[in-house]
Parts: C-alpha cells; sequence; structure tokens
C-alpha cells in the first residue's frame, strides 16, 4: 500500500511535466500584447483607481489607453502588485505568473475526474498542445483566465451534483474573477448555466440562482470606471475593430477556415485522437466532409488573404490543416446527444466556437484554447467507446507528439522578441554616441525594448522629427508604417537582420502568411520559409 498511493498521486500529476517547455524560456522576451499588460501595470503602481487613465502611442498616433486596450486589468493588477513587492525583469514576470498554468491543469484535471475515465491523459493531451504551451510562456491573461473558468467550472459542477450552495457560489465567484481577467471569459459564466440546464435534471435547477455571485467582480469593476471616469470599460470594449459590432470585410470565411486550421495546428492531440477515435461508416462519412471542407478552405484562400502571406506551399497547407480541424470538429460533435454529460460538453465547445466565428476580432492560439478542453473531453469519451484497451497508448502518443511541437514552437516564437531585446538597446546606444535623436515605429515587443532604450515613437499626427534624426523601422511588427509625412526624405543607412528562426519555422510574419497570434498575418499559425526570423532598418531623415 505504502507503494501503490504515492505512485497514484505521481500519476495525477503527470500532466504537469507539460510544463516543461515553459520553463526552458522563463526568459522569454516581451512578446506581441504583453506589452500593454506591462503597461497598464506601470500605470497601476502610479495611481490604483485610474489603471486606464493615460496616453499611449500604439497605433501610430497617441490617444487613450482606454481606447487601445481591449481587456480588463486584472492580470496587470497581479503584475502590479508583484513589481511593488520588488520583481523585476522577464524571468521574475513570467514566475508569477507559473502558479496559473499549473493551477490550468489542475482544474482540468479536476474536471477531467468527472467526464472522462483516463484524467490524466486527457488533461495532458490539451495542456501539452501549442495552444497552451506558448499561452503559457507569455504575459498575457489567457492562461490565468482559463485556470480560473476551468476551476470556477469544476465547483460549480461538483456543488451542482452535491447540491452544495457553497460550492455552487464559490465556483460562480471565480469564473466571475475570470471576467476581470479577460473579458471573453463571460463565456465560462454562460458554461455554468449550460451544465444546470443541459446537464442536469429538471429537478436540480434551482442552483442556477447562484449565478448572482459570478457578476460581482464585473460590477466591482463597473463601478469603479463609472466613478472615475464616468464610462464602463466593459462596454466600451464591445467595440473592437475587426469584431463584434465592426467586422472586418470578409470576416465570415476568415474566421471559418482560421477556426479549422488552428484547432489542428495549436490543438496538435486533438488531430491524433479524432482519427484513432473514429471507426465505421460514420468515420468515412466525416473524412469525406472534413476532405471537402479542406478543399473549399483551400480554394477560398486567396481570395481572403493578401497574396504577400500566401508562398508555396501556403494553400495546401490551408487545405490539409482545415480539413484536419474539420475532423477533429466533426468526430468531437458526432455523439454530443448520447447522454447528459456528452450534451453539456458540446454545448461547452460550441459556444466557443460560435463566440469565435461570429465576434472575435481575430482568430490566435491562444484564443482557440479555451475551445480544446471540451473538445478533448469529447474526443476522450469517444475514444474508450470505440478503443476502450488503448486509450492510454493512444493519449501517451498524443500527448508526446503535441508536446514536441510545442516545445519547437514555443522557442520560434520568442525569436522575434530575442531579435529586439538585443538589437534595440544596442542601435539607439550608437545613436546617442553619434549624438542624433532617434525614433522608432511599431509596437508589441518591439515598443517595450525601445521605450526602455528610452527612444520615443513618432506620432503620424505630429511629426517633430529634422534632419539628421534616426527612425528605427521592424521588419515585421504591427503598426510600423513609416509616417508619410517624411518618407521622402528617408535614406535607409542601416539593416539589421536576424537569421532565420529555429527550424525555419515562423510564428507571425505577414509575409509568410503566419498568423500564430492574429490570422489578420496569414490563414495558418505557423509556416516554414527561410527568411529573417525579423530585422531592424534604420533610416536617416534627410533635410526638409
Amino acid at each position: 500500500m505504502t507503494i501503490v498511493v504515492p505512485w497514484r498521486r505521481a500519476r495525477a500529476l503527470a500532466p504537469l511535466l507539460v510544463l516543461l517547455p515553459v520553463l526552458t524560456v522563463l526568459d522569454r522576451p516581451v512578446m506581441i500584447d504583453d506589452t500593454l499588460f506591462l503597461k497598464a501595470a506601470a500605470q497601476i503602481l502610479r495611481d490604483p483607481a485610474r489603471p486606464y487613465d493615460f496616453t499611449v502611442n500604439w497605433y501610430g498616433w497617441s490617444e487613450l489607453f482606454w481606447e487601445v486596450f481591449k481587456n480588463p486589468p486584472g492580470l496587470s493588477y497581479w503584475l502590479a502588485a508583484a513589481q511593488a513587492l520588488g520583481v523585476t525583469g522577464e524571468v521574475g514576470l513570467h514566475l508569477v505568473l507559473l502558479p496559473f498554468a499549473i493551477a490550468a491543469v489542475l482544474g482540468g484535471l479536476r474536471l477531467g475526474r468527472r467526464f472522462v475515465g483516463t484524467a490524466e491523459w486527457t488533461t495532458a493531451a490539451w495542456a501539452a498542445s501549442p495552444a497552451f504551451v506558448v499561452a503559457a510562456a507569455s504575459l498575457m491573461a489567457d492562461v490565468p483566465a482559463l485556470a480560473l473558468s476551468l476551476w470556477g467550472l469544476a465547483l460549480w459542477i461538483e456543488g451542482v451534483d452535491r447540491k452544495d450552495s457553497r460550492r455552487r457560489r464559490l465556483g460562480a465567484l471565480l469564473a466571475g474573477l475570470a471576467v476581470i481577467l479577460k473579458y471573453t471569459s463571460v463565456l465560462a459564466v454562460a458554461v455554468l448555466a449550460a451544465y444546470v440546464l443541459v446537464g442536469r435534471a429538471r429537478g436540480r435547477r434551482r442552483g442556477l440562482g447562484d449565478l448572482w455571485v459570478a457578476s460581482l467582480p464585473s460590477f466591482a469593476w463597473g463601478l469603479l470606471t463609472l466613478g472615475t471616469t464616468g464610462r464602463v470599460h466593459m462596454m466600451d470594449a464591445l467595440v473592437v475593430g475587426g469584431g463584434g459590432f465592426d467586422p472586418n470585410p470578409g470576416w465570415f470565411g476568415h474566421r471559418a477556415i482560421a477556426i479549422l486550421t488552428f484547432v489542428a495546428g495549436t490543438g496538435i492531440a486533438t488531430v491524433v485522437l479524432a482519427a484513432l477515435a473514429a471507426r465505421g461508416r460514420t468515420a468515412l462519412v466525416h473524412a469525406g466532409s472534413a476532405v471537402a471542407i479542406g478543399v473549399g478552405a483551400a480554394v477560398l484562400t486567396p481570395w481572403i488573404w493578401p497574396v504577400r502571406a500566401l508562398r508555396p506551399g501556403s494553400v495546401a497547407f490551408v487545405g490539409l490543416l482545415a480539413a484536419a480541424g474539420a475532423f477533429v470538429l466533426l468526430r468531437a460533435f458526432a455523439d454530443a446527444w448520447l447522454d447528459r454529460d456528452s450534451r453539456f460538453l458540446a454545448v461547452w465547445a460550441a459556444l466557443h466556437v460560435v463566440y469565435l466565428w461570429l465576434w472575435s476580432w481575430t482568430i490566435a492560439g491562444r484564443f482557440v484554447l479555451p475551445l480544446l478542453v471540451p473538445v478533448t473531453f469529447l474526443l476522450a469519451r469517444a475514444l474508450a467507446r470505440e478503443r476502450p484497451g488503448r486509450a492510454p497508448a493512444v493519449f501517451a502518443t498524443a500527448a508526446a507528439l503535441a508536446l514536441a511541437a510545442a516545445f519547437l514552437l514555443v522557442r520560434a516564437d520568442s525569436f522575434a522578441g530575442e531579435v529586439y531585446r538585443r538589437a534595440v538597446p544596442a542601435l539607439a546606444a550608437q545613436a546617442r554616441q553619434e549624438g542624433r535623436r532617434a525614433w522608432f515605429v511599431g509596437s508589441w515587443g518591439f515598443q517595450h525594448y525601445a521605450e526602455a532604450a528610452r527612444l520615443e515613437r513618432i506620432d503620424t499626427n505630429r511629426v517633430t522629427a529634422r534632419g539628421g534624426d534616426l527612425i528605427f523601422q521592424p521588419y515585421y511588427a504591427a503598426n510600423a508604417e513609416l509616417p508619410p509625412a517624411v518618407v521622402g526624405r528617408l535614406r535607409q543607412v542601416g539593416d539589421v537582420r536576424a537569421p532565420a528562426p529555429l527550424l525555419d519555422l515562423h510564428t507571425m510574419n505577414l509575409n509568410v502568411g503566419a498568423g500564430y497570434h492574429s490570422s489578420a498575418f496569414g490563414p495558418v499559425p505557423y509556416f516554414r520559409a527561410h527568411v529573417p526570423a525579423e530585422g531592424i532598418k534604420v533610416w536617416l531623415v534627410g533635410g526638409s
């Protein structure tokens, strides 16, 4: 007995092994929207009651941070608290977010024990996915919000099943706290209601009344912003360029294709599970339908994404991933009506699909992450029915493949940020030695390191650059257009070019159609091309 019990406990913690790739990149540079969360944290240290009461130049002109940042401040308060306690540097900041990644895995494990018989392997399958690992290596709110959402759902379900109002209310509170980490976590609150309405008999639906607790965190945040600014940020965030009430042209086909390619490309384990859980005539129908969808996606892609984003092989890769993603979803939803639990899991997954397709401003690896959890549960249940004796081996294989891909992708994704961290301070120092004033364009992590090097971003509405000044422009970072007012006076005097990333894998490069963090950059989350991972052009401003 003294041997068996510790082994069982060790096996229960096995899914935490998927965090090993995250531990290898704790020194990961500030990337993508990490910069915005850190800006909000810095403001909180100055004025905790007004986290968004300052201006920022993110798109090329100065405007209120309130208008730029479409996320709640929960994570930034956490980062600010850590910084107030003396935490500095990339390693320290990533370490203070590591508990959320651990909590997400443990929350998924707890839910897995409720819905599947192979909870450890099922959890390892979705947590080993690049969608989870890359998000867990960032300073953004996706994994912290997922952690609170999963724990909230687990406790809510236990409270409903056991008629325990305290668990229900605690679960609702955690789901509500997830909303002030990431507004789209309001879906997590909807999932709580779905469990009662879809997954339980009518006699157990009285627990719905406890959902009011979930509104408390958002209500408090709304009161704070209303009292300090006269506006409610959560309401203003509903209007985001490209999604919701302001969709991009072609959004219907764009998001439909990207959902499929990102489910397959960032949820690699689900493809393996779907393939091995499929048997019989129904599997052939699903496979045929998926192939047809993949062909359709490949045909439509050149009409939706710009030509510069499509390299040789891009369209075929879109078709392959879209077919795989379609097969995953078709297989996951195939047995949705077998029992109440299956219906609930299907509704949980469907809520996320509908949000991504009809509302989200873009598709990203971290955006499909919450969808992968219920999809993996559905596939695990199908696998247990179709191949009960082989489930552990299948899950182990799927998790291993996903983890290997995640290890490569998280390192490849960090490459561009490393260029910023090393090159920008050196360029700024050289400009100062030459007695030149230096400016920059471009956002994301490039902006973080440029501002840390005391460079100023050019405002396209008020260009004050003079003859002899320098402008640093990244190759691929967003919002890096040069101001029209000075374009005619510029002469390129330098070019810092990085080598190609690991295995030529690009995750965020419009020129190769890789859009891991936004499908606006490409129809697939990653693509191979032997081009520089990133670079910085140096421009000299001539006389007027």
